[in-house]
């Protein structure tokens, strides 16, 4: 019987082994390709090691083409979109958990109804209205409509807003608190890892947009990170190892962003995924 835990232990690691290798296999070769020049990187054999890595290829992203500046574009408007999306999206998702209204279960349909409609439906549309109301080549396009939420994050809060007991709603009556103060106070903290879940994929969601970027913004300096990289592709030459330096240095935030929250998020997944 130990003979066979012990095959099954080893088992489990060779196969966990060899998944993280695939996994891992991508990731070195985007900054081994970030680190050569032209003739490594277009080599055959592919060279794995590059010989004298090109650590300038990543300051000449940062400062010769300005990289930082689409950084901080990203970052902050990324930030931005979180807190107003994440906010009113867990507004809405305490309505649809917490209380009782006529059509509640239409609506909710209708809700989930519009994750079916691509969002290059309404593009036109869209930018007619912004045109008119004078948004062009501002962030308002890409920060107000987060205001009234996300359908997608409004059904994964909802759906852990659900498992919240509702004793705690009845004991914070008791207390005197309304129905805004117990949303603030008591299914907030208690939705902490929904929340965090929900803000990293909205957050990846506005970081590697690169189509809304291009449609309303028209000034360079205020384009993002993910625009930024299509600047290092042209009609007649790709320079692939800078490419891959700039990709590289974009990933930066998004997995710092992850190991930040990486408890709360497998656990907001897992909760989510059980509903």
């Amino acid at each position: 019987m130990g003979k066979m835990k012990r095959w099954e232990t080893a088992l489990k690691i060779f196969v966990l082994s060899f998944f993280a290798i695939v996994i891992i296999i991508p990731f070195y070769w985007l900054i081994s390709s970030s680190l050569k020049n032209d003739a490594q990187f277009y080599a055959i054999p592919p060279v794995w090691f590059p010989e004298a890595p090109r650590w300038g290829n990543f300051a000449k992203v940062l400062i010769e083409q300005e990289y930082y500046r689409y950084l901080l574009n990203s970052i902050w408007l990324g930030a931005v979109v979180v807190i107003l999306a994440v906010t009113s999206s867990a507004f809405v998702a305490y309505g649809f958990a917490r209380f009782d209204f006529p059509a509640k279960k239409g609506l909710f349909i209708l809700l989930l109804a519009t994750l079916m409609l691509p969002s290059q439906v309404t593009l036109l549309p869209t930018f007619i209205l912004y045109r008119e109301i004078g948004w062009l080549n501002t962030y308002l396009p890409l920060i107000v409509p987060h205001l009234f939420g996300s359908a997608y994050i409004i059904f994964l809060m909802r759906q852990f807003m659900v498992s919240i007991p509702r004793e705690m709603d009845e004991a914070a009556k008791i207390d005197g608190c309304g129905p805004v103060a117990t949303w603030a106070r008591i299914i907030l903290p208690q939705a902490k890892p929904a929340l965090i879940t929900s803000g990293l994929f909205v957050f990846m969601y506005v970081y590697k947009d690169v189509l809304a970027p291009l449609i309303y913004l028209g000034n360079r300096s205020q384009y993002t990170i993910a625009v930024a990289l299509l600047f290092f592709t042209s009609p007649t030459r790709d320079d692939y190892p800078l490419q891959f330096a700039g990709v590289a240095i974009a990933l930066i935030p998004t997995v710092i962003f992850y190991l930040l929250s990486m408890r709360f998020t497998d656990k907001g997944i897992h909760i989510a995924s059980l509903k």
